[in-house]
């Protein structure tokens, strides 16, 4: 039975956020994808699997518009009182969230802990950071860092591996020209092989041949463009150095960035070489910000270009969740443009 949980969860991801439009009541006005990762950011805030409010049948997998459970009809009303104290408290910004209560468990915790240990007097407050250098000071040094940033644009070919969020590793390999990528690696089901041209694609197993729909279209995207470092021409003139932060053996200042409406994002810069260590992205909902965070390391030079040879994409969908290492990456490689063509017709 867990086995035919996690392939089921595996199979139907991409159409959970779509079986569930079926009979969304409150969260409304998203697309598939954004009602995928809202309803895996209100899953990950209570430290459960998407069972705890969703029906699956053993016989006939998920069922996403049912009803039947009481924890679904309760989440409805926990959606309603974070929408109404954020917007009656808080001019309607997600100032509160599922996770400010919750923070991974089922049960908030209301009850502060015994014994406790007497505080220091008087209270000591965080200290600000002084001296933050200037926006353009940072997005140049780190232009300066990655070298010939014009050949980032470049098509490209890279070989790794790809490490999922259970450890385990497979081939990955592919080409990309603009938004046209193939990418060929290897699942818990067998050989893979994508083709994105942009505005539509196709997935090849041995099952066959799927061509991608709408959601699978907006997914790849936003999952391709999670691993490419964004380019230093596309931090906008109006973000604001606002921080700094210790991320593993690197002290980086903190570049906070509006993307749009409804998405900002947060860039940590390694103070020692510029480059860019951490990528945060939050969408903004009703009840909260979703985040999506990238963390890049070991940049190599390649061809007068800095690349990181290692990219992790952490989502609140953890199955979706990856590292990327590279062992070769070819920047402005010759790439058949006869691999991005439509897949071959069955008799054809």
């Amino acid at each position: 039975m867990r086995k035919l949980m996690t392939i089921l969860t595996m199979l139907l991801l991409s159409a959970a956020a779509n079986a569930e439009q079926k009979n969304v009541k409150l969260l409304t006005g998203m697309s598939d994808l954004e009602l995928q990762r809202t309803m895996n950011f209100i899953r990950g805030s209570l430290g459960v699997h998407c069972d705890f409010c969703h029906v699956v049948n053993k016989d006939t997998g998920w069922d996403f518009a049912s009803d039947e459970k009481t924890t679904k009809r309760t989440a409805r009303h926990m959606i309603e009182m974070v929408e109404a104290i954020n917007q009656q408290n808080f001019e309607n910004n997600p100032a509160v969230s599922c996770n400010t209560c919750h923070r991974g468990a089922i049960r908030p915790v209301s009850l502060v802990s015994l014994p406790q240990t007497p505080p220091p007097f008087p209270t000591p407050l965080p200290a600000r950071p002084t001296n933050l250098p200037a926006r353009d000071d940072v997005v140049a040094r780190y232009a300066a860092a990655l070298g010939d940033v014009s050949r980032l644009k470049l098509p490209r070919t890279f070989r790794g591996t790809r490490e999922g969020s259970d450890g385990k590793s497979a081939p990955i390999e592919g080409q990309v020209s603009g938004e046209k990528q193939h990418i060929v690696g290897q699942t818990p089901f067998g050989q893979t092989e994508q083709v994105f041209t942009g505005t539509s694609g196709w997935m090849k197993t041995d099952k066959g041949i799927r061509q991608f729909k709408d959601p699978d279209i907006e997914n790849f995207r936003e999952l391709s463009a999670a691993y490419e470092p964004p380019l230093p021409q596309t931090i906008a003139a109006d973000a604001r150095v606002v921080n700094t932060e210790k991320i593993g053996d690197h002290d980086t200042v903190i570049v906070l960035a509006r993307i749009d409406d409804h998405k900002r994002q947060r860039l940590y810069f390694d103070t020692a070489t510029g480059l860019l260590v951490r990528r945060q992205i939050l969408r903004r909902t009703s009840i909260g910000e979703v985040p999506q965070q990238t963390d890049f390391d070991d940049y190599r030079d390649v061809g007068g270009t800095k690349f990181p040879f290692t990219v992790r994409v952490s989502l609140v969908d953890p199955w979706t969740s990856a590292t990327r290492h590279y062992s070769e990456v070819q920047l402005g490689a010759t790439v058949d443009e006869k691999v991005f063509a439509p897949p071959p017709q069955p008799g054809g």
